[in-house]
């Protein structure tokens, strides 16, 4: 058993007719049973958070993966354990931020990207989160578990969310565990929420996913993100939303 993952980010319509680059990013390693993967989500006030969130996904990523290697036995971890873990990746995350930031002579805050991402094994897994994105993890047996839901945290308004960069990321670092195998993994930034989710995040949205679900898992994983990217950056999706949109889709397989 192991996973294949399908990921593709499309940069919106309102970055594009301005020029601006896309602003999300992703990372994931796979190995065998193991799964870990990281969306990310630049501020869109922040000078150079393209930068900041493709920095964030790979190195929260690579050292993760490393730290979860070197633990061992995945099956007692604990929760605490796995917050511990996810705040020593982001530690990374920041000092890797931190130096590319004192070499541009800029503030660390121009790097400023969200973070959600899972990180499991064959038994179960966990969801790490900082600020907006999403993440779902289905079961292999849906009629005995329900999906899990790792929702945004926004501040008072609802364009304000929490970012890696911030001096309070700690206090908005949230862990959730998911105490099943997990059979379909799904991450994206808050521009694929519109049609990827139901109102108001209580589930997924099945007249899109089930049927993008169900054509992934009928090529390879290249062909599969190649078709997830039209997707993302098909005039309906930007017609549903201007922002940057980024989708992962892990299958168990």
């Amino acid at each position: 058993m192991g996973w294949r993952i399908y990921a593709a980010s499309a940069t919106g319509k309102s970055h594009l007719d301005k020029g601006i680059p896309c602003q999300d990013a992703f990372a994931f390693h796979a190995d065998g049973e193991v799964l870990v993967a990281v969306v990310c989500d630049g501020a869109g006030s922040a000078a150079s958070s393209d930068i900041g969130s493709r920095l964030t996904a790979d190195t929260v990523v690579r050292s993760l993966a490393a730290a979860w290697a070197q633990q061992g036995d995945a099956s007692a971890t604990s929760e605490q354990a796995v917050a511990g873990l996810a705040a020593a990746a982001v530690l990374d995350a920041r000092a890797a931020l931190s130096a590319v930031a004192a070499a541009a002579q800029a503030e660390l805050s121009s790097y400023a990207a969200t973070l959600v991402g899972f990180v499991g094994d064959a038994d179960r897994g966990w969801f790490f989160h900082i600020g907006d994105g999403l993440g779902v993890a289905e079961a292999a047996d849906a009629q005995a578990h329900a999906a899990r839901v790792s929702a945004p945290e926004n501040g008072e308004y609802a364009n304000e969310t929490y970012f890696v960069t911030g001096e309070a990321w700690r206090e908005h670092l949230r862990v959730l565990a998911v105490p099943y195998p997990v059979a379909r993994l799904n991450l994206m930034s808050d521009g694929a929420m519109p049609f990827a989710m139901e109102k108001g995040n209580a589930g997924l949205y099945r007249p899109f996913i089930d049927p993008v679900a169900r054509y992934l898992a009928s090529v390879d994983e290249d062909a599969g993100s190649r078709a997830l990217f039209g997707t993302l950056d098909d005039s309906r999706t930007h017609g549903i939303t201007s922002d940057d949109k980024t989708l992962l889709i892990a299958l168990r397989v």
